[in-house]
């Protein structure tokens, strides 16, 4: 799926500042969730669609995640509620 307009703009914003790819840590703050909720969402297959590294972490406690800064332009811009 292509980017709207809208998201085009927001992606190009927001690529300076983040880069393409964001870490838990980015994405949580981003989003207004913490890492434990994406973890929740990713678990039950809803959200964002991410990158899972195998190997290692920082923390030694398995695979990183990542998020791609164009899959959080479309959940933050389609996933929200009008009001009437």
């Amino acid at each position: 799926m292509k980017l709207t307009d809208e998201q085009k703009e927001l992606y190009s914003l927001m690529l300076p500042i983040y880069g393409a790819i964001l870490n838990q840590g980015q994405t949580a703050k981003l989003t207004n969730k913490s890492t434990m909720t994406l973890a929740r969402m990713r678990a039950k297959g809803i959200g964002i669609p991410f990158i899972k590294e195998d190997g290692k972490s920082e923390q030694g406690n398995g695979a990183r995640i990542f998020y791609p800064l164009q899959e959080v332009v479309k959940y933050l811009t389609e996933n929200t509620m009008k009001t009437l």
